[in-house]
């Protein structure tokens, strides 16, 4: 079976400390700024393989410096979705299954609840890493051993549903259970350093703090 392939993406919240930045981007098969998150993405001289957006919020001169290195600039005007959901569905569009998001939280309020439901929206399995959370988009039909420390705190949100969930390593075991919309896997604990997470159909979010040092990104997330 061929390896997976991996994305990542920069958008234009507040990222994490640099050196995770740098590593996630070494380690990504693809690395996508979008619109104005290439701006950051030059002042810290990270790569990037493509420029998706409809280009309003970045810096021309930017733009034209990397274009030059011979950048790829995918241009969508749509206003009725945001720069990382024209982001992760490019992605989609690639065959990836799999990305990280920075940027995507920490800025405008209303910009972040944008990404973190674009997020919930597309069908990649995604880790969108934030200064202070750390959020996991699960995919159905997949086992998760996701590693933590005991006694750490950490929520599992339905988005909207998600059936036949199967929980361990937890304060709060699942076991055959149906999550909604709503507060019911809030504020869990980590009884083991491994949590194991499966269900069948729908969308979970995995969410626990991950403060970091952050990344000046620019107001809108």
């Amino acid at each position: 079976m061929a390896e997976q392939r991996t994305g990542v993406v920069v958008a234009c919240g507040r990222w994490p400390s640099i050196g995770m930045v740098r590593r996630l981007i070494d380690r990504a098969d693809l690395v996508i700024a979008c619109d104005g998150a290439l701006t950051v993405c030059e002042n810290h001289d990270l790569h990037v393989d493509v420029l998706v957006g409809d280009m309003d919020s970045v810096e021309q001169h930017h733009l034209d410096a990397y274009l030059e290195r011979g950048g790829t600039q995918i241009k969508r005007p749509d206003q009725h979705a945001n720069d990382l959901a024209k982001a992760l569905v490019y992605l989609e569009e690639q065959g990836l299954e799999a990305c990280t998001v920075l940027g995507a939280t920490g800025g405008d309020r209303q910009h972040e609840w944008a990404n973190l439901l674009s997020c919930a929206a597309s069908s990649l399995e995604i880790t969108c890493v934030g200064t202070a959370y750390r959020y996991e988009f699960l995919k159905a039909g997949k086992k998760y051993a996701i590693e933590l420390v005991p006694e750490e705190d950490f929520s599992l949100f339905a988005l909207p549903a998600a059936f036949n969930i199967q929980l361990t390593g937890a304060a709060f075991p699942l076991d055959d259970a149906t999550m909604e919309m709503g507060s019911q896997g809030l504020h869990n604990v980590a009884v083991q350093d491994t949590v194991e997470i499966s269900f069948s159909e729908g969308r979970l979010m995995l969410m626990r703090p991950h403060p970091s040092e952050p990344v000046e990104g620019r107001n809108e997330a």
